[in-house]
């Protein structure tokens, strides 16, 4: 999706022609953001077979004409050239509420799979409504395919421009392959002993406390949301 925007989508890009891209032609569900001017993102899911929940979160800033200035997928920023990312934590005066959060995204939808999607959430203030400060950090798979997830990528960066972001799709879109055949397979691995599919976003979530003796002490000394 990065390649496709860079390709088609340069610096410079109106607003019309991104809405059209992605809501009009790709059904995405676009979302103003609700406290930063210029800054809106379209959000796609496509439920692979019930064992994921795929999410593309494209979002997009741009300047007073509505050209672009920078473009996301899922968090990641997509042109080296383009606007530098904000720093949430830039502006926010370190106090005694700032905190970490281990957080669990819900995605029932995703009922024989990763149903909750874990990352963790810095803040400095301890109001989940206040998004401006939030700063994540989590692991996300890197195909759209059931029986290849790709690797795991660890990123950071707003939770709004995230998969983890707590807004939904006006719809989540079927995986067209055969749904049948990918239970057969999972089934099969299954019983062969075959290990998961991919490390999920809780197995980044470990690996990611289990590496930093700070966040393992900030966590031990907040109560888990």
């Amino acid at each position: 999706m990065g390649k496709f925007i860079q390709m088609e989508l340069p610096l410079g890009t109106d607003r019309d022609t991104m809405r059209r891209t992605f809501v009009d032609a790709g059904r995405a569900t676009l979302k103003i953001h609700p406290t930063q001017e210029g800054v809106e993102k379209y959000i796609y899911d496509i439920n692979l077979c019930e064992y994921y929940i795929w999410r593309w979160n494209i979002s997009a800033d741009y300047d007073v004409t509505g050209r672009l200035l920078q473009a996301y997928v899922n968090a990641f920023p997509v042109f080296p050239a383009g606007k530098p990312p904000r720093d949430p934590r830039k502006g926010s005066s370190p106090d005694r509420s700032a905190a970490i959060f281990e957080v669990h995204r819900p995605r029932p939808e995703a009922r024989k799979g990763e149903s909750s999607l874990a990352f963790l959430m810095l803040t400095s203030d301890p109001s989940f409504k206040t998004i401006d400060d939030q700063l994540f950090y989590g692991g996300s798979p890197t195909r759209a395919d059931p029986l290849n997830l790709g690797t795991l990528t660890i990123a950071e960066g707003e939770p709004w421009r995230s998969i983890f972001d707590s807004d939904d799709a006006a719809f989540i879109a079927r995986y067209p392959g055969d749904w049948t055949a990918v239970d057969r397979e999972i089934e099969r691995r299954t019983k062969n002993g075959d290990g998961p599919q991919f490390a999920g976003s809780s197995s980044a979530l470990q690996m990611l406390i289990a590496g930093n003796p700070a966040l393992q002490h900030a966590l031990n000394n907040r109560d888990n949301s």
